[in-house]
């Protein structure tokens, strides 16, 4: 065997080689861990926590999906969602399982990820695997029900997920998870190693097979140069949301399920409801678990996400009418300042990306390691603000702003009601785009959403804050939801949670006949009551039109759209204004006569001109397609949204011949009748205001949606 071949088997066994040319064990661990560290995801007034847990190449398991965590996964560092192979939740509710379809919807979706081979498999209960074997039939593209990357298992048969054997304890509602690692290999003691007196050429062979044979029949094992092994690390993970589950919970012992000798109960994550978390029964039973680390997950705005939206955001709102993110988020945690009666007892906060590591390595000791905690100070753009402030002051100075343009002419006796983008892009969600959203408000009264994708709830959170987000909510006339594909609805029973929490009484939805069943099971398992009127039903039905009109002050015209099965376009008229909104679909004459002179066209230009095959084929619209319709409407200005994952930075304005009256949407755009003009124009400031990300699109007009994979 070559000195080579020699130098680079050891090296594989964690050995190296002095300058002298003699051998010397490395330091770390001679085998790699089942998990490396723990981590938190989300955990914002918007987004509820997961938690993540991970091995040396970020591969593991999640721990509770609510809306948005497929979101924070695909913009943090070194976390890929193609790495999770299973998801478990503590609990049934929307807060922690909403996620799941768009973590599989994004799975299915990427070629870099083999389903056949490597599936999501979650663990539930027979409500969760209802919930989503309901949504994939209902509300996945793939409308045979059968979706190859998502297994689902019984979580009664959960004993193991990989070298981790999984103990569950169920409470009433929830479910609590002790978690046995396996153990950490003592490192390689050098003064053995001298006295064994091995062969150079046998080391490779030890350390592959475990055992070597030397002279005189002598047998030395692996194991025999090794110190004495750590004890192997233990984790719980708890859920108690009412005092019977607490009541539960401190009767168990979990000190009792693990062997002393071998084991050793290193941190226990608690997702228990706040209000459980302070009281007194609680604190005693933290402080009787001693020596171990607890995390609270909580909702802690101590630490901001989505930093590439928020950067984003503050170019745009400083020189375009985009509603600024909220900034100053009520401390949801400050009276969790005072958990514990024992002061020895260690209680972290959750924070979204803190870590906690579980094996020691040459890097990091066990505990907590906060190098990627994101803190809300750190969010600080007055660089950026102050660039396109300058950039966009010049585009006006060279634009012709004396004479009338043809758009301000349209404007004259013009009407519409505020509009809000909370989300324009497709499939699912992007770091710069939320799925579909648009809240409709008027001073009059009324107020609706068209369209509820995943995180819905969470964007009118961030835009606005925790308190004025409820309250919008709980003034909506209804809900429209066009169509059944998830980045479309995933978000609507969050919004009809939210409803009926201030309210008291179900939200109107008006959706799909094929979605019935969806929002009726939906409705039992999450008890949220749901006020469901048949889009077909309306549609055919002119009292029904008369009774919504008395109802919500609006007419409603309908048509079936050209998308998926049992989709619709719709046009909203009050006695001032007319609203049109596309929904999924290609160009459709009977959406052009039931939108006919409507002040405001909203539009799907899914993708750019030059895909028009792509566009048919998906049974979208490109960015000409949608102007044309907006003309054949003689809509007074057309807004052009829902666009593919290729533009997740910029709209597909390249190459394209856009009217003055036609504006591209961005996530928080709020468009009312002082400022439509301005947005109509602000197309030609992109460039300035965003010049790398418009380079990329020059350099690569066709450029794929780079995934983070």
């Amino acid at each position: 065997m070559k000195f080579s071949t020699i130098r680079l088997a050891l090296r594989r066994f964690h050995y190296k080689i002095s300058q002298e040319g003699s051998f010397e064990p490395r330091t770390h661990s001679l085998a790699p861990m089942a998990v490396a560290a723990v981590q938190v995801v989300g955990g914002t007034p918007a987004i509820s926590p997961s938690l993540l847990f991970t091995d040396s190449k970020n591969k593991g398991f999640l721990i509770n999906a609510g809306e948005g965590i497929q979101r924070m996964i695909l913009e943090s560092p070194g976390l890929r969602i193609a790495n999770i192979t299973d998801i478990l939740a503590t609990r049934f509710e929307y807060n922690t399982v909403a996620s799941i379809p768009g973590i599989s919807l994004f799975r299915r979706d990427q070629q870099t990820v083999n389903a056949a081979h490597n599936p999501l498999t979650v663990w539930g209960t027979d409500s969760l695997n209802g919930f989503l074997r309901t949504t994939q039939l209902d509300c996945f593209a793939d409308e045979t029900g059968s979706d190859r990357h998502l297994v689902l298992k019984e979580l009664k048969n959960l004993t193991a997920l990989g070298e981790i054997t999984v103990k569950t304890v169920p409470l009433i509602t929830s479910h609590c998870y002790v978690f046995y690692l396996p153990q950490k290999p003592g490192n390689v003691n050098k003064k053995k190693l001298k006295e064994m007196k091995i062969p150079q050429k046998l080391l490779a062979t030890l350390f592959k097979t475990g055992s070597v044979e030397l002279g005189g029949g002598k047998v030395v094992n692996k194991s025999d140069l090794l110190d004495p092994s750590e004890p192997a690390p233990v984790l719980v993970v708890v859920d108690a949301q009412s005092e019977e589950e607490c009541k539960l919970l401190s009767k168990i012992d979990f000190n009792s399920m693990i062997d002393e000798s071998k084991q050793t109960l290193l941190l226990m994550v608690h997702f228990s409801d706040r209000d459980v978390v302070v009281k007194d029964d609680y604190k005693t039973f933290m402080d009787g678990l001693k020596d171990i680390d607890h995390l609270i997950m909580c909702k802690n705005p101590s630490s901001r996400i989505l930093f590439d939206c928020a950067q984003r955001n503050a170019i745009l709102s400083s020189v375009l009418p985009v509603e600024r993110l909220f900034g100053s988020l009520e401390d949801f945690s400050s009276d969790l300042t005072n958990l514990t009666k024992n002061p020895e007892t260690s209680i972290t906060l959750s924070e979204h990306l803190l870590k906690y590591n579980v094996y020691p390595t040459q890097k990091s000791a066990v505990g907590w390691q906060r190098n990627n905690v994101i803190l809300k100070k750190s969010f600080n753009f007055e660089a950026e603000e102050k660039s396109a402030k300058l950039a966009y002051n010049n585009f006006i100075l060279v634009s012709d702003q004396k004479s009338e343009t043809p758009s301000k002419k349209l404007r004259r006796g013009f009407f519409c009601p505020d509009m809000t983008f909370l989300g324009t892009t497709s499939t699912y969600s992007s770091t710069y785009r939320n799925v579909s959203g648009i809240f409709l408000e008027c001073k009059e009264g009324f107020s609706a959403l068209l369209d509820a994708g995943e995180m819905t709830v969470g964007q009118l959170i961030r835009l606005h804050g925790p308190e004025k987000a409820e309250e919008l909510i709980s003034k909506l006339n209804f809900l429209y939801i066009s169509h059944i594909h998830f980045d479309h609805c995933g978000g609507s029973m969050s919004v009809a949670e939210h409803y009926h929490k201030t309210n008291g009484k179900p939200l109107t939805v008006l959706c799909p006949i094929r979605m019935l069943p969806w929002f009726k099971y939906l409705s039992s398992v999450f008890k949220v009551p749901l006020n469901l009127v048949p889009l077909g039903k309306i549609h055919q039905d002119k009292s029904l039109k008369e009774e919504l009109y008395k109802e919500h002050g609006v007419m409603i015209e309908l048509c079936p759209a050209i998308h998926t099965r049992d989709s619709w376009s719709i046009a909203l008229k009050s006695d001032e204004w007319k609203v049109a909104y596309s929904g999924d679909t290609t160009p459709n004459s009977q959406f052009v006569e039931i939108g006919k002179d409507c002040d405001v066209l909203i539009h799907e230009a899914t993708h750019q001109s030059t895909l028009s095959e792509d566009a048919a084929k998906k049974r979208h619209s490109t960015v000409a397609q949608a102007i044309e319709i907006g003309e054949q409407m003689n809509a007074r200005y057309t807004v052009l949204t829902h666009f593919s994952l290729r533009y997740q930075k910029l709209p597909p304005f390249l190459d394209e011949t856009v009217p003055d009256n036609v504006m591209f949407a961005h996530d928080f755009m709020k468009i009312t009748k002082g400022n439509i003009d301005t947005w109509c124009q602000a197309t030609g400031a992109l460039p300035l205001l965003f010049p790398a990300h418009y380079n990329d699109l020059k350099k690569q007009p066709y450029y794929k949606y780079k995934n983070k994979l």
